[in-house]
Order: structure tokens, then sequence, then C-alpha cells
């Protein structure tokens, strides 16, 4: 017997995921391990462990809401699944691809001083006002949307 019969997952849980093949190049010399060692210190000072798991909650709420007919057996083996630890090993070939080692430095750096600090206490909670801001907005210019095709015919009731 299955789970979910007749369940279709999101589309997100159906895509072929490529993990980057980058990340096991990274320690082929001192300077590659010292790169690797501050971007696990950014990771960790920025709280991208939290960070993760806190989207991580989200993105599992955001699931189970959109599919209420699932078991909640599949959301406890899927919610077990979801390790944040795992998550931000990917993370560490991103920072290499984009930064240079001076370069992740220098935001070390920055988030050790005063105004840095007070930039990661305050980011998450501008991260959430304005996840707000956007789905206000978001809902008000579909309403707007809606309106301006009933009024041309396109759509009778809703």
């Amino acid at each position: 017997m299955s789970l979910i019969a007749d369940v279709s997952l999101p589309t997100l849980a159906q895509t072929p995921v490529e993990v980057p093949t980058h990340r096991q190049e990274l320690a082929a010399n001192p300077k590659d391990t010292e790169k690797i060692n501050n971007i696990k210190k950014l990771l960790e000072i920025t709280g991208a462990r939290n960070l993760t798991q806190q989207i991580l909650t989200q993105m599992l709420n955001s699931m189970k809401s959109e599919y209420p007919q699932v078991p909640v057996k599949f959301w406890d083996t899927f919610a077990a699944e979801l390790n944040p630890d795992e998550m931000i090993k990917e993370y560490i070939p991103l920072y290499d691809k984009y930064f240079t080692n001076e370069e992740i430095k220098e935001i070390i750096a920055f988030y050790e001083t005063p105004i840095g600090k007070k930039t990661l206490t305050v980011t998450p909670q501008i991260t959430q006002d304005s996840t707000e801001i956007g789905i206000r907005y978001g809902r008000a210019a579909a309403e707007r949307a809606l309106e301006k095709l009933k009024s041309e015919g396109y759509i009778r009731n809703f």
C-alpha cells in the first residue's frame, strides 16, 4: 500500500538535482583548505545552519498546507530526511565559485564589526518583513488583475 497513492508531489520534489562535483576538487592544496575553512567560518558567523533550518521548516509547512491530502507519515518521514548540515556542505562550492579567499576574509572581517553584527541581527527580520510586503503586494496585484479581467468580460465570477 502506498502512503501517497494518487498524490502528485510538487515538481520540485520530482526534479533531478545535479550536485556540484567541484567540492571534491576543493581540498587539493593547502590554499584550498584555508579557503574551505574560511568559508565554513563565514557560514558559522552568518548563522547559515539556523537560517537553513528555518527555510526547510517553512518549505515543509508550505508543502503540507499545499498538499493536505498527503498522510502525516509521509511528512514525518520527509522531515527526518531534511538535514541542514548536508545542505550547508553544498554551500561551500557556491562561495568558492563566487568569492576569492581574500574576499571571504574581508566578509568575515565585516561581520565581526559592530555594523556587521547588527546586519546579521536584523537581516532575518528584514527578510521576514520584506516577504510579508511581497505577499501583500502580490495579493493586491492579483485582485487588481482579476477585477480588470472581470470588467473586460474575461471572467464572470470569481
